[in-house]
């Protein structure tokens, strides 16, 4: 059976499956940026968790948990206990779950409540997404084969070697082919390894290279390139390199989605696309798009819109009814976690989801449906060309199956579209048409900026049990340590305005001065890293401005 991956990694990465009733096996489809192809070890190991997985739905009653090993029967109840919110306030998330087109049949079943809302925005990439449009009029990406071209390839905060893997084979494979590669990024993350050269920059502060870049090449004039330099933290020769490639070299950059998670980071994003502008790049110029960016969202016109910062607070005070999340784990991703848990033991909580999140321990009813396999979908690429489209794999309840099935049973009507009916226009050809860009700086600190991080050994949003075991720690700067007389090793409390968080020092040059960094949506000690982080919007007003959270430290003593 052809197939394809449709985790968050945003590579869209197609197989074949084969299974022989014993043995399930993998075969990767080749593809320009890897022949013969290969299944990367992400897929594998949650591949095994979603086909093996054999939790059931279940109801709270009082004290106790009414299991529903029947779908017909769970579904039969979750309907009955829907419709006693029919003319009630409902507060609806949906995750990006398996990131196929199809989940979006959740949005036309709660779109039906009369009042029901959701929010207006995602945490992914709805801020790099908007600065393109602000600068393009559209949201696109040249053909893959374009890097191909290039000299000289940059990396702005692009972790390809965690975060998109398929996409650090195509890298590897053109450094062999005698293009340099150059990463700009905060930490020294594991895509240093394929990097000819590693430049260190002060987190927030990418906006402020590209415009010093353009002032030093004469496209820029009300700028002290010194200053803003120095706040940079870029040095003579990092600067002298980069100059050098964009004057003699053909140069492609690549937009990490790290970027916009800053306080400032549309405009990051917008003076990187600038600077691809006027050194002849927006041809080589890439971000990290939706991956349902080729089709028509689903028609489903939610009574209220909300902003991403204003969710946890509404809902702790005692706004909604109830509380529909589907296929996310917003006590653990979102900014505010504290304020999300307190939110979630007020208020009504349907769950809906493949596996046991943080989020469903507070469900009152959790609907258990089958993971990507279980769902036949159809979904875009973040960077590459393609899309592919499949059928389902199993039998288990599919996001897809359950919405119809539910919206039969609440005499809800869905508009069913095949793929082709729903495939949007071909996006417009880019052209930059920004005339002047103002430069906005980044907060300063007092204390330390806290920046979270995908681990090689897990997916962006979702981690397995245990995994989380050797990765509760806190990355410091040597210099950092010394001042606060920490070592290794050292029970961390880090508090930020909102809550805290426990982890132990790792100290490591890997991070820069006034940094702070550690895995996201892990446990840690004790509560998660988003404890203590405020959810706080970035410049575009649609995202989170994860990496924006100011931070103390204090050692833990044991009695």
């Amino acid at each position: 059976m052809n197939f394809f991956c449709s985790k968050d990694c945003p590579d869209l990465c197609g197989m074949e499956i084969h299974d022989d009733s014993s043995l399930i096996s993998y075969k990767a489809e080749p593809e320009l940026w890897s022949s013969p192809g290969f299944i990367c070890r992400k897929f594998q190991d949650f591949a095994a968790r979603e086909i093996n997985n054999g939790l059931m739905s279940w109801q709270q009653k009082g004290d106790e948990k009414l299991v529903y090993e029947d779908n017909v029967e769970a579904l039969g109840a979750l309907a009955d206990w829907l419709a006693t919110f029919r003319d009630k306030n409902i507060l609806f998330l949906r995750g990006s779950g398996s990131l196929g087109y199809n989940m979006g049949y959740w949005d036309q079943l709660f779109a039906a409540f009369p009042h029901c809302a959701t929010v207006n925005s995602n945490p992914c990439n709805a801020t790099g997404g908007a600065a393109h449009e602000l600068d393009f009029g559209t949201i696109s990406n040249p053909h893959i084969a374009r890097l191909a071209e290039a000299e000289t390839i940059i990396l702005h905060g692009k972790n390809a070697a965690v975060t998109s893997p398929h996409l650090y084979t195509y890298l590897k494979k053109l450094k062999k082919s005698g293009i340099e590669i150059i990463l700009i990024d905060p930490v020294k993350t594991a895509t240093v390894g394929l990097a000819d050269h590693y430049i260190q920059i002060q987190p927030a502060c990418d906006g402020l290279l590209a415009c010093a870049l353009l002032t030093e090449l004469g496209h820029e004039f009300d700028y002290q390139v010194p200053m803003l330099l120095d706040a940079a933290g870029i040095d003579a020769d990092a600067f002298t390199l980069l100059l050098e490639r964009l004057r003699n070299k053909k140069v492609a950059h690549i937009q990490g989605l790290g970027l916009q998670r800053q306080e400032n980071g549309m405009n990051s994003i917008r003076w990187i696309s600038r600077l691809a502008h006027f050194t002849n790049s927006v041809e080589r110029l890439y971000y990290g798009h939706s991956s349902k960016r080729r089709w028509h969202k689903h028609p489903a016109r939610f009574a209220t819109q909300i902003g991403l910062d204003e969710l946890p607070g509404r809902l702790a005070a005692g706004e909604f009814d109830l509380f529909v999340n589907i296929a996310a784990n917003p006590v653990v991703t979102y900014a505010d976690s504290n304020l999300w848990a307190r939110g979630l033991s007020r208020t009504p909580t349907l769950v809906v989801d493949t596996n046991m999140s943080t989020t469903a321990t507070y469900a009152d009813f959790f609907l258990k449906v089958g993971g990507m396999f279980a769902q036949a979908d159809f979904q875009n690429s973040y960077f590459f060309p393609h899309h592919y489209s499949r059928p389902a794999f199993t039998t288990e309840l599919s996001d897809m199956r359950a919405a119809h099935a539910l919206a039969k049973k609440l005499k809800i009507p869905l508009i069913n579209k095949t793929e082709e009916e729903s495939r949007a226009p071909t996006p417009t050809t880019r052209h930059y048409r920004t005339k002047t860009l103002d430069l906005h700086w980044p907060q300063e600190m007092r204390d330390f900026r806290l920046l979270t991080a995908s681990h090689l050994d897990y997916l962006n949003s979702q981690i397995i049990n245990g995994q989380e075991q050797g990765l509760q720690v806190i990355h410091i700067n040597p210099l950092d340590a010394e001042q606060k007389e920490i070592a290794s090793g050292d029970h961390l409390r880090v508090e930020g305005d909102c809550g805290a968080f426990s982890a132990h020092a790792l100290i490591t040059d890997e991070v820069p001065q006034g940094t702070l960094m550690c895995w996201k949506n892990l446990p840690m000690l004790d509560g998660v890293c988003n404890s203590a982080v405020p959810g706080r919007l970035t410049d575009a007003d649609i995202g989170l401005a994860y990496y924006a959270a100011e931070v103390r430290i204090f050692k833990v003593t044991r009695a």
